[in-house]
């Protein structure tokens, strides 16, 4: 049965930890490879940052809640997390970056982009691993 309680605060926990994730990992550090793209890439001032806040937020409790089907009867753990983590981020995180790298010439972000996204995918898995308890 799904710990309600406890999965709120995983995805509250997956939701700080993810933005702050994407602000180190794509603000910071990538910031100067984005900068050689401005033809491809909208300004940090156009970015409509309240859809992409929300659009952001609904991908995690998405997360979070697959996260709790995946990790049913005493599973959630962090090798659990770790797991899902690592599943997640090869397909939503690499492989998006995938076909548009085959199917585009000169496709700039997929060598940057692929392994970041993975690596979000990674940190939300054990987040939801270390937070999420089920009730069975």
């Amino acid at each position: 049965m799904i710990n309600t309680k406890r999965l709120l605060l995983a995805y509250l926990l997956a939701l700080l930890v993810g933005a702050g994730y994407e602000s180190l990992v794509y603000g910071f550090v990538l910031h100067n490879f984005h900068g050689q793209y401005p033809t491809w890439l909208k300004p940090q001032d156009q970015l409509p940052m309240a859809r992409m806040m929300l659009s952001s937020a609904l991908n995690v409790a998405l997360i979070t809640v697959f996260y709790a089907l995946f990790a049913r009867g005493g599973a959630a753990r962090l090798s659990t997390g770790v797991l899902f983590g690592v599943f997640l981020g090869l397909i939503a995180g690499w492989m998006q970056q995938l076909m548009p790298h085959m199917v585009m010439r000169e496709y700039p972000f997929y060598l940057a982009w692929g392994p970041a996204n993975f690596g979000y995918f990674l940190v939300l898995g054990v987040v939801l691993g270390l937070v999420y308890k089920d009730k069975s």
